[in-house]
């Protein structure tokens, strides 16, 4: 099949969270499987910056945006396996910010615009004619809304999906937007597209309408969303089409991921050699300040340091983690202030067992995978999670809330990976670090539950079969 990709991030070329990951892998898996996968993102100015090489232009023309136009040119990466295309439309993405603009609405309306302007020029000029366009959260979703109305006829059975990574972010605006999208008609009013988002134009909403299947990132978190509590007032639209929507856990990249190889870590280990991890415990001990000692269990945490991620909870247990326990904890991450803030509190009074570096290092946060006992995802909602698939990968055994693609990857009991709670309280959480303590104590349990959980596959390789399966569903709905 030919895929169009349709996203506002891709890694490694720009990367704010888990959508960028999706975007710059699935494609290389897609394409391994025997598809001819693209992938087109905006021009950002930050890789103009870095001198990311380019070919092109390849086609330049005008998108019209309410009463105006704004120039776009097409540029290909120089150099890539994966076909990229970078949309540049200066209008738009000429500064320094990503996402977070007052005029965000008009940036990604004219980026989906140029997804369809690239189509064309795709198909007319290239002679490659794309079967389904997969678009990723909300800044995308407006390809879809497009595809049904205004291009209906020009690219006929041309299938769409939509991706929802989080559905908390939505792309919410005033009615005016409406008319700025050029949708006041051939578009349904927003009052008949579900509860909570009458009299607004919501992006999230349209991908959500017109794609022809809707996916997102889990098959728990797909339910999860078709609920009051977790649907963020989508989840009436969400029911609605709940036979096009489909949950398909993310993977990661085992290359890129792998304790086997990895040149961050003081020393290399697997599976079926696992002895280099204590030596990567021990220099991760030495580097952060603590005790070095190998029986002293070792807590970590890769996270942006937000409530929906559960430090919150975190900040509840520590208190009890120091003094019943001889525990220690160490924490990455940037978030909201007054966590931060608690966190270096803790810290400062147990410098010896609690070490926490804010901001984000990659190479510090493979080696916290590699050198820590147990990994810690306590999150309020979490649509599938990485953190606790690279965990598992290097050894550190997952304690999760069992919501999102949390509960699709971590089991516990016999034959489990990790440990999990249901509640979301800082009670059950400790209950769960708790249980895990326990098993730690006896060696030759944790080394099975550690092995266990190193030789699974959450390779991209099964997902890409799924949203193949998707595209063919998709494909069927439009040629029948």
């Amino acid at each position: 099949m030919h895929v169009l990709f349709a996203a506002a991030e891709v890694a490694p070329l720009i990367k704010t969270g888990g959508l960028a990951d999706v975007a710059g892998a699935l494609p290389a898996a897609l394409r391994a499987a025997g598809h001819d996968v693209r992938v087109v993102m905006p021009y950002y100015r930050a890789l103009r910056e870095r001198r990311v090489p380019v070919v092109g232009p390849v086609a330049a023309s005008f998108l019209p945006v309410g009463e105006r136009s704004e120039e776009l040119r097409i540029w290909q990466l120089a150099d890539s396996e994966t076909p990229v295309y970078l949309l540049d439309i200066p209008a738009a993405f000429e500064r320094a910010a990503i996402y977070g603009e007052p005029d965000d609405d008009r940036r990604f309306i004219l980026f989906a615009r140029g997804v369809l302007m690239l189509l064309q020029h795709l198909r007319e000029v290239e002679g490659w004619q794309a079967d389904v366009v997969h678009s990723h959260d909300w800044h995308t979703a407006l390809v879809a809304n497009y595809l049904k109305t205004y291009y209906a006829y020009t690219f006929g059975r041309l299938a769409s999906v939509f991706t929802i990574h989080n559905l908390a972010y939505q792309g919410q605006r005033s009615p005016r937007t409406l008319a700025l999208a050029g949708l006041s008609e051939g578009g349904l009013p927003e009052d008949d597209m579900g509860p909570g988002i009458a009299g607004s134009f919501n992006c999230m909403a349209r991908g959500i309408l017109f794609s022809d299947y809707v996916t997102t990132v889990s098959p728990t978190y797909a339910q999860e969303i078709m609920t009051p509590e977790y649907g963020e007032r989508l989840d009436g639209l969400l029911r609605g089409r709940r036979d096009r929507v489909v949950g398909i856990l993310n993977g990661i990249d085992g290359t890129v991921f792998d304790p086997a190889t990895d040149p961050h870590l003081a020393a290399r280990y697997s599976a079926d050699d696992p002895t280099g991890k204590a030596l990567c415990k021990a220099a991760l001990q030495r580097e952060l300040g603590l005790v070095v000692d190998a029986g002293r269990p070792l807590l970590g945490i890769v996270s942006r340091l937000v409530e929906q991620k559960g430090l919150d909870l975190l900040d509840a247990v520590i208190p009890s983690l120091m003094a019943r326990t001889d525990a220690q904890l160490v924490v990455l991450g940037s978030g909201h202030p007054h966590l931060q803030f608690a966190l270096q509190q803790h810290a400062r009074a147990h410098p010896d067992r609690v070490a926490v570096r804010l901001g984000f290092d990659a190479a510090l946060a493979q080696r916290i995978y590699a050198g820590s006992d147990a990994f810690l995802m306590p999150s309020r909602f979490e649509p599938c999670g990485l953190g606790q698939l690279i965990a598992l990968r290097y050894g550190s055994v997952p304690i999760v809330r069992a919501t999102g693609g949390l509960n699709d990857t971590v089991r516990e009991g016999y034959d489990g990976n990790g440990f999990r709670f249901h509640p979301y309280d800082a009670h059950h959480f400790a209950d769960a670090i708790g249980r895990a303590l326990h098993t730690f104590r006896d060696a030759e349990s944790w080394a099975l539950l550690r092995a266990r959980g190193m030789r699974e596959d959450h390779s991209w390789a099964q997902a890409a079969q799924q949203y193949v399966s998707v595209y063919e569903r998709a494909l069927r709905l439009v040629r029948r």
